[in-house]
């Protein structure tokens, strides 16, 4: 299976076509759009909470698992990660470094005997 990563350009959700999602991502020679069909099985989610294809919006980061087939891309999962504080992905928010314990578990502003 393949991934990709990148911002969401635009989700196609019509009555009579399946719906697909276009994503943009970044490759070494510039940006690419990749188009995927959305299985029906497909499990998207945002953090813990399960979402449709509706509600997925533009400008979004994703990271979504494909199946390639004969000419065509099925999204099998698709997770919206917040890029805010987001401890899946190491991001969180700058803190004190004088307020952190050293590695002897003291505070780093106490002197040592």
């Amino acid at each position: 299976m393949r991934m990709i990563y990148g911002h969401v350009e635009s989700v196609v959700n019509g009555p009579s076509i399946p719906p697909s999602l276009i994503v943009k991502t970044r490759t070494s020679l510039g940006t690419d759009r990749v188009e995927c069909i959305i299985g029906e099985r497909a499990r998207m989610t945002r953090g813990t909470e399960r979402l449709s294809a509706g509600e997925i919006r533009p400008g979004e980061f994703v990271v979504v698992t494909l199946r390639v087939h004969a000419g065509w891309l099925e999204a099998e999962r698709i997770d919206i990660i917040k890029l805010k504080c987001d401890s899946v992905i190491g991001i969180r928010k700058a803190d004190d470094p004088t307020k952190r314990p050293d590695r002897l578990g003291t505070n780093r502003r106490e002197k040592r005997p």
